[in-house]
């Protein structure tokens, strides 16, 4: 159990020195969605919190045979992180309840956070049975890693299948595949289908179609277009890109869209797993979107790999946008 909660404290230190650095640098985004939000404290106080977390734990998983002084200390600052990871499940369902949100898991990820932290909190007072060997180091370097997974892969179940829709300027549909015969792939029908209900529902007056020609020699963008036509979006309120050949391309195009037509407001529509690393690419570009997981139609049998393939993306985007936040300080 030891080992376990000295990996869970390795994994939480680094992440927390990260975000901790960011929130020095003034750029607390990625803190703030990923990680325990402390904007209530203040960010002087937040910074000094997540660093002083960082050196507790990191020494924790390290050498867990600890002075009373060290160890009280050490537990506190979890006990503290706890609390402020429960304040932001509280949040959660205060959230919910009020409409803002429309979570497909009933917990959210805080909750989990919060677990982490009194696990390490307790382990801590429990004491450490010895000093580390070598083997001890690799298994806490390698629960770290598993964490590390979890965290994406969680990112994914709760943050990507939460629904944040409201009221913004514009929606950006991503495209995905589009058959020879200019019908959608079920992702992209999904997609704009769901854009198409934003739409209707007056809660955005445009829709900014993003793609680009695929496989099938088809233009996304353009099969996007006339589909949401069909579904009764009317053509002026339809914007084309037809470079967006990619997550990255997409982002770049369409927030050169933003400030051209003062956008302030976005909300972003794609299938759920895609979403938390479409969130960390407009962030590292300085942008807050709203995302909103597309609602399935039927069974993606490719969901399982593609989600796989989202839990390494994940940690890609989001080191480029925790340095980017870092860099703009």
């Amino acid at each position: 159990m030891t080992r376990i909660a000295r990996g869970i404290a390795l994994f939480f230190g680094l992440f927390s020195f990260a975000n901790g650095l960011a929130g020095i640098r003034g750029q607390g985004l990625v803190q703030n969605l990923w990680w325990v939000d402390l904007h209530f404290l203040g960010p002087a106080l937040s910074a000094f919190l997540l660093l002083g977390a960082t050196l507790a734990l990191g020494a924790y998983a390290l050498k867990p045979v600890m002075s009373p002084r060290r160890t009280s200390a050490t537990a506190a600052l979890c006990a503290a992180l706890a609390l402020a990871a429960i304040w932001n499940a509280a949040g959660f369902y205060t959230a919910w309840h009020a409409g803002s949100i429309t979570p497909a898991v009933p917990l959210p990820f805080s909750a989990v956070i919060a677990a982490g932290f009194g696990f390490i909190a307790w382990r801590v007072l429990v004491g450490s049975p010895g000093q580390p060997s070598r083997r001890d180091m690799r298994a806490v370097v390698a629960v770290a890693v598993v964490a590390a997974l979890l965290m994406s892969l969680s990112q994914v179940f709760f943050f990507g299948t939460t629904d944040y829709r409201r009221a913004a300027d514009a929606a950006v549909v991503f495209g995905a595949k589009a058959n020879a015969n200019g019908s959608l792939s079920t992702s992209l029908e999904d997609r704009v289908r769901t854009a198409a209900d934003l739409y209707r529902a007056g809660l955005v007056p445009k829709l900014i179609m993003s793609g680009a020609v695929g496989a099938s020699g088809v233009d996304e963008t353009e099969a996007m277009r006339t589909r949401a036509i069909a579904l009764g979006v009317p053509a002026e309120a339809i914007v084309l890109d037809h470079e967006g050949f990619d997550t990255d391309s997409t982002v770049r195009n369409t927030t050169a869209l933003f400030a051209r037509d003062h956008t302030k407001r976005v909300l972003v529509v794609s299938q759920f797993y895609h979403l938390p690393r479409i969130k960390l690419a407009y962030a590292a570009v300085g942008w807050d979107v709203s995302t909103v997981p597309a609602t399935a139609s039927l069974p993606i049998v490719q969901t399982p790999k593609l989600v796989a393939r989202e839990v390494a993306g994940f940690w890609v985007y989001w080191l480029r946008a925790t340095a980017r936040a870092v860099v703009r300080g």
